[in-house]
């Protein structure tokens, strides 16, 4: 998940058509960086973690799943999967469990979950209401203090976390 305490790009104006319309432009971005990449340079080489362009789509993909269940006020450790023992751990943890369970996908099933994910995503933004956008992230889950608006997450775990992690794609894929 991408830095929460950063602000996120135009935090100044966070309403639902500004995070639908750099959504869009921040997926067709990343759509076409992984068009261009041939199925070795997603799934061979590997960071120094051992992580290949596949394992970070799959987080991503992850990540984006857990923000779009907190709409629903489901928490999102339990949407994701991770033990509670974990999550107080911290993103390295996380990031290590998601990677554990996640690293031997079939590429295929990566990219569908992916694009689903996403898709699930859009409908969701679409069918919630500004306002709810705009309540403290504390009205959807009420184990938290945070203040700030659920659609912070919202970016964090979308196109704020594929450009954090699009660098360290690249990095990769030019190995291949």
């Amino acid at each position: 998940m991408s830095d929460q305490s950063s602000n996120p790009p135009d935090h100044d104006a966070l309403t639902k058509a500004n995070l639908q319309r750099r959504m869009a432009l921040g997926w067709d971005e990343f759509q076409a960086y992984l068009a261009s990449l041939s199925e070795t340079q997603l799934t061979q080489p590997t960071d120094a973690a051992g992580w290949t362009v596949k394992d970070h789509l799959i987080h991503l993909a992850t990540w984006e799943n857990g923000a779009l269940h907190l709409l629903d006020g489901k928490p999102q450790r339990e949407t994701m999967d991770i033990p509670a023992d974990i999550w107080t751990q911290g993103d390295d943890a996380i990031n290590a469990v998601i990677h554990k369970r996640t690293h031997d996908l079939p590429l295929e099933d990566v990219l569908r979950t992916l694009n689903e994910t996403h898709a699930r995503m859009l409908q969701k933004l679409e069918a919630t209401p500004e306002e709810a956008l705009l309540l403290p992230l504390r009205h959807y889950q009420p184990d938290s203090t945070e203040e700030r608006p659920v659609i912070w997450w919202i970016i964090g775990n979308t196109m704020m976390h594929w450009g954090d992690h699009l660098p360290w794609m690249k990095a990769i894929s030019d190995k291949g």
